[in-house]
């Protein structure tokens, strides 16, 4: 099988040992070597999809154009730079709420298909023995039900190797460092005392606990392992590696955690478990009517990432949880407002997405197309989504509804939920389904609002400069990049007025980090390149303001960019603007229209 192009990069370049540092920016690979002469120009140049190579400034450049994001993610896949946030040249730092977001979900991502598919199976156990199908007394119920619980009894293990992998450590010492506290020989030493038993390490007092099915104290010990080997990484030479890091970090970390991280860890995520599930059996109408009408909007920002592990943590220790009843009630009001918008919407393109979404939610349990496709899109599916949510997720947390394995709420996966309260949760459900359709047929689509499809596909959208200032030739811009035709025809604008302008109508694609370069497509598919000056992605968005974001809708005369030509140029940067068609050589300057009228 050929390998994908990042890949092929990568071997040309000496792999990964021989990279010093590598970014990109809106059309480039960037990197520096430790040894130049490993890498093999010529052959890179030769690869299909890549359209050139330049050295400037002491970084290796190698021109890829708009597909940049999707060859740089190729390239790190599986090496030492995956997982590090230096995919762009912008050092703008994230907010600590994204960082932690975003840190929860590369840890867990990974785990959730083992966490869905155990759950299932965890449920049609349970279905099988209320049936009276299946005898707990016998040998296949026990198979079955190590089979379904195993995935909980060593998820700190999982913990590791997937916490491990985002933090940059050595996934088997992580796993090796958990599995320590989770080995007979070190369960016994609490004897019959149980969790807070006391014990001792060379003298130090050490609070004995149960590990297995833990979350916090795994995820901690291994980020303080990453901080651990890389300072030994520094500080050892590199022929004692094989030996002396592995031995330091276990004679370091397995009591390290045994005496503050894992206390702490089992602690801290006890409290927060306790916290949430006593505002549920506080008033568990309220709570229910909160939680489902609200998951929806969590998605959209990635925040139920921060109430996975509560939900997780309970059905391994308590062995059922009442957050992920709420979480389905949300799934099945967005499925609601998708089969709503399916009978209410004259495209026949949205009729046949909306069906595909609703599957999607019945089978998978899976919301994202509805989200985005059809919500987030239309709003007001949104808050059919909602109100449905609220309203069957009330009842749910009002009967006190449980499951029994961490799950994705559809249809596929009710087995999750059989016990004493499965009438209540399948009635929810329907509650949720029937308000959320209701919802939305009575609050309509509005689909005036959005153009789903061009209304004449075969009609070129007229695109205007999307700028004011002086035209020139492509070719007279100072990138060769641009100035060779590589990146696609077009043409530049020495600017006069710092601001851009949508140029058609349609959509953004792509809007750097560094804020001084927008991709946009046409509603008929021409695909757009603005780069607003030569190198100022090393100005790291200073002295730029954009105004859309990626994904947004665009309107031919609509702001989407300002910046300050003035500070750009003192800063000792070219400030030329080249606006080239990626996929068509059909702009000419000639078609260009220069005013907005305002």
């Amino acid at each position: 099988m050929e390998k994908k192009l990042g890949k092929r990069i990568l071997s040309f370049v000496g792999n990964e040992n021989n990279i010093q540092s590598i970014t990109h920016c809106a059309t480039r690979l960037r990197m520096s070597f430790k040894d130049r002469t490993l890498v093999d120009e010529e052959a890179i140049k030769q690869l299909n999809g890549v359209l050139g190579t330049m050295e400037k400034g002491g970084q290796f450049q190698i021109i890829i154009g708009p597909a940049v994001n999707s060859v740089y993610a190729e390239m790190i896949e599986g090496t030492k730079f995956e997982g590090e946030t230096v995919s762009s040249d912008s050092k703008e730092k994230k907010n600590i709420v994204t960082v932690f977001l975003d840190t929860v979900a590369g840890i867990f991502t990974p785990l959730l298909p083992l966490l869905a598919g155990s759950g299932v199976l965890r449920g049609i156990v349970l279905l099988l023995t209320q049936l009276g199908w299946l005898s707990t007394e016998s040998s296949t119920y026990t198979i079955l039900t190590v089979s379904s619980t195993a995935v909980f009894y060593f998820l700190p293990l999982l913990l590791a190797f997937t916490s491990a992998k985002k933090f940059g450590a050595n996934q088997y010492i992580a796993v090796a460092i958990l599995g320590a506290l989770i080995m007979p020989d070190f369960v016994a030493l609490m004897g019959d005392g149980g969790n807070g038993t006391m014990s001792s390490f060379i003298g130090i007092p050490v609070v004995l606990m149960g590990y297995s099915s833990t979350v916090i104290p795994a995820i901690l010990a291994v980020w303080c392992q990453s901080k651990l080997e890389n300072l030994l990484r520094k500080i050892i030479p590199v022929s004692l590696h094989l030996l002396f890091v592995s031995l330091i970090t276990l004679l370091v970390m397995v009591p390290l955690t045994a005496i503050v991280f894992g206390p702490f860890g089992v602690y801290v995520g006890q409290g927060f478990a306790g916290l949430v599930n006593s505002l549920m059996s506080f008033n568990g109408w309220i709570a229910g009517a909160f939680i489902g009408g609200i998951w929806n909007v969590m998605v959209i920002f990635g925040l139920q990432w921060a109430v996975n592990p509560v939900m997780i943590q309970n059905i391994s220790i308590l062995g059922y949880d009442r957050i992920v009843p709420l979480s389905s009630a949300a799934n099945f009001g967005m499925a609601g407002a998708a089969f709503g918008t399916l009978l209410k919407t004259k495209d026949t393109k949205m009729k046949s997405f909306s069906l595909s979404a609703l599957l999607s939610i019945f089978f998978a349990g899976i919301t994202e197309p509805a989200i985005y496709g059809i919500a987030v899109r239309y709003k007001r599916p949104l808050i059919g989504a909602i109100i449905g949510g609220a309203v069957g997720g009330a009842f749910m947390g009002g009967m006190s509804v449980n499951a029994y394995a961490f799950v994705f709420g559809g249809l596929t996966t009710i087995p999750a939920f059989v016990g004493d309260t499965l009438i209540y949760y399948v009635i929810g459900l329907f509650i949720c389904f029937t308000v959320g359709t209701i919802a939305t047929m009575i609050l309509g689509l509005d689909e005036g609002e959005v153009t789903v499809e061009n209304s004449n596909p075969n009609e070129k959208s007229e695109i205007k400069v999307p700028l004011h200032g002086q035209l020139i030739k492509l070719e007279e811009v100072n990138d060769e990049v641009f100035s060779s035709g590589m990146m696609g025809t077009g043409y530049a604008v020495k600017p006069t007025v710092g601001k851009v302008y949508a140029p058609f109508n349609g959509v953004v694609t792509m809007i750097f980090p560094t804020k001084h370069a927008i991709g946009l497509t046409s509603n008929d598919g021409t695909e757009l390149l603005i780069h607003i000056g030569v190198n100022t992605v090393e100005l790291n968005g200073k002295y730029f303001e954009t105004f859309v974001a990626q994904g947004d809708k665009i309107e031919q005369g609509q702001q989407l960019i300002a910046f300050d030509i003035e500070k750009i140029e003192a800063a000792g940067y070219d400030v030329t603007v080249p606006v080239v068609i990626t996929n068509s050589d059909e702009l000419s300057q000639e078609s260009a229209v220069l005013e907005f009228g305002n």
